[in-house]
């Protein structure tokens, strides 16, 4: 070790307790261990998964360098089927896009599940969840892995209070899971690793107490995996730490830690029950080679923050092996660039037209004639020869082999077969004439790759799952707070308010840490698409039954995105049967 680092490390050391050293030391070891491990166990799947992703995106990438040098200065051209497929499918998801929603069970109340899942709405709009999805999307299925996360920030650098946010994961290859879990969508999965590589200036501007490390010189054997001389990597470590702790059970249903902030106030006639139970906090550091950034903070909730999902998953003598669409397809587009740069080879070394006549024929026009392929001349003159009767004879060039359009097709044929996709799922007309028909053709290509689409919405359900773990966490405090509806339409609704009831105690109204909920998860068109078909299908209800206008006519006009279709449904609400509006006040 040289000397300098000795220094360095003396000087990190020197401000630390001899408990405080060994402890870092102990879980910086434990970080890279885990980090090997976990490396180690899905490095195959990430190497394959980066090669089918240039395969189908970067020019260049469908020729291996084998054959590449063995054709030499010959073209090797390239006709991308396999992107249009896989963008097939990405647009199909981007046109069916998931919902969820919040379901109260186990004391939790209706009216709080619709905050829920308002605010949750809420959150995955100001977070552009849709671009963050869409992203997504085109890692899952042409790599076959994507990945994002829920993180927590300051509502304003001058509050104390904070707001949950999704944010996408630029690079799904940085991020590493317990290789140990089980559940594909790693709920069981004790630690995480998200690396991210920074430049020293940054790394400086954020840590000036820190020192970037030369990992040529530590006692750790992957240094080139974390650093280089221009940057350094550094890592999230997100792990479970075991807990004993008591819960109590309120009069109310209510469910508190024995240790939180509002123990100590409730009194001992509102516990209800008592239990010792074994559980876990989330706890994350961040660190670089040889120093801990940011010591270990625990963290809100009770689930890991990353969500991780895959195109295709499957277990095969106990090893996990993922993909994505093109992985299958890759030797039927080899195939078929193979061929057509054949044929395109073919054509243009192929001889080209050539006029064939007698030295009397074309005595005085041949410069006419040796420019005739490349100029456009309305006519070409010629002599008459009597001992060759007739015009001149143009000679066709050399034919492309029959063999070599038969193996395109073939080739062609075969990227279908392996992806299921076909063409008309791909747009192309086929012999269909009805509705029903075409409709019917293109969702076989659905059915074959709906398990992108499937997975995606169990990605959506586990985000919904740790908004709805973190949720009563971070908006734990008396807030007005922004809440969607289905159809977009924004409301406020104050949480953990307490007012007074008729019998003088204070209670909390919409408590967030009350009841337990559940979320659904369906796919299906967007609201502005199904609102233009429930337009469209209420139109035609209301021409042929006008009598429906006088007891539903506003709520024709609000599915209409039509000007003031708002105030004509107000106006036509207010003159609905009495017995109608009974109905809706009792609602209201």
């Amino acid at each position: 070790m040289s000397s300098n680092l000795n220094k360095r490390i003396r000087k990190n050391m020197a401000k630390k307790t001899k408990a405080q050293v060994s402890a870092d030391e102990k879980l910086l070891t434990t970080i890279r261990e885990r980090y090997a491990v976990m490396v180690d166990s899905d490095e195959e799947n990430r190497r394959n998964a980066m090669d089918d992703l240039k395969f189908i995106n970067v020019p260049g990438w469908q020729w291996d360098e084998a054959m590449k040098q063995e054709r030499g200065d010959r073209p090797c051209y390239e006709f991308n089927k396999l992107r249009v497929t896989c963008k097939r499918v990405i647009n199909d998801m981007r046109a069916n896009r998931p919902m969820g929603k919040v379901r109260g069970v186990e004391g939790g109340d209706k009216k709080t599940a619709e905050i829920y899942e308002g605010l949750i709405r809420n959150i995955w709009n100001t977070s552009d969840g849709d671009t963050l999805i869409d992203q997504a999307a085109e890692y899952q299925v042409g790599g076959g892995m994507a990945a994002w996360r829920v993180a927590t920030k300051y509502a304003d650098d001058n509050a104390f209070e904070q707001n949950i946010e999704l944010q996408p994961i630029q690079n799904p290859f940085c991020l590493y899971s317990d290789p140990a879990a089980q559940d594909q969508l790693k709920r069981d999965a004790h630690d995480w690793i998200l690396t991210e590589k920074i430049s020293k200036d940054s790394f400086k501007q954020r840590w000036p107490d820190a020192e970037p490390m030369d990992f040529e010189n530590t006692q750790f054997d992957d240094d080139d995996e974390w650093n280089d001389d221009e940057n350094v990597r550094i890592a999230e470590y997100w792990w479970k730490e075991p807990v004993d702790k008591e819960i109590w059970q309120l009069q109310d249903g209510k469910v508190i830690d024995s240790t939180s902030d509002e123990a100590p106030q409730i009194p001992q006639e509102q516990i209800k029950k008592r239990r010792q139970v074994r559980t876990h906090v989330i706890k994350m550091c961040i660190v670089s080679a040889d120093a801990i950034l940011e010591p270990p903070v625990e963290q809100a909730g009770k689930e890991h923050r990353f969500i991780v999902i895959y195109g295709e998953y499957v277990v095969i003598d106990g090893r996990k092996y993922w993909f994505g669409l093109p992985r299958f397809a890759k030797d039927a587009q080899r195939s078929y660039n193979v061929s057509r740069t054949a044929i395109t080879e073919t054509i243009a070394q192929a001889p080209q037209a050539k006029w064939w006549a007698t030295p009397e024929q074309a005595a005085g026009h041949t410069e006419k004639w040796a420019e005739a392929h490349k100029k456009n001349f309305p006519f070409l003159l010629y002599n008459k020869d009597p001992q060759m009767p007739g015009t001149p004879q143009r000679m066709g060039g050399a034919d492309v082999p029959v063999a070599l359009i038969q193996e395109s097709q073939i080739a062609s044929d075969e990227i279908k077969s392996v992806t299921g996709i076909y063409d008309a799922s791909l747009g192309q007309q086929g012999n269909e004439t009805s509705g029903v028909a075409i409709r019917a053709r293109a969702a076989q290509g659905d059915m074959a790759t709906f398990n992108y689409q499937d997975n995606m919405a169990k990605g959506i359900r586990r985000t919904w799952e740790i908004l709805i773990d973190l949720i009563p966490q971070v908006y734990d405090t008396e807030r007005e707070l922004r809440v969607l509806g289905s159809d977009g339409a924004e409301d406020y609704k104050k949480i953990n308010e307490v007012v007074i009831n008729n019998d003088g105690d204070a209670v909390k109204v919409n408590d967030m840490g009350l009841g337990r909920y559940d979320v659904t998860v369906t796919v299906g068109a967007s609201f502005s698409t199904k609102r233009q078909e429930a337009s469209e299908t209420y139109s035609q209800l209301a021409q042929g039954n006008p009598e429906i206008m006088g007891v539903a006519g506003d709520l024709i006009f609000k599915s209409m995105d039509l000007a003031y279709h708002e105030d004509i449904a107000a106006r036509l609400r207010a003159m609905l049967p009495p017995q109608i509006q009974s109905i809706i006040n009792e609602d209201a």
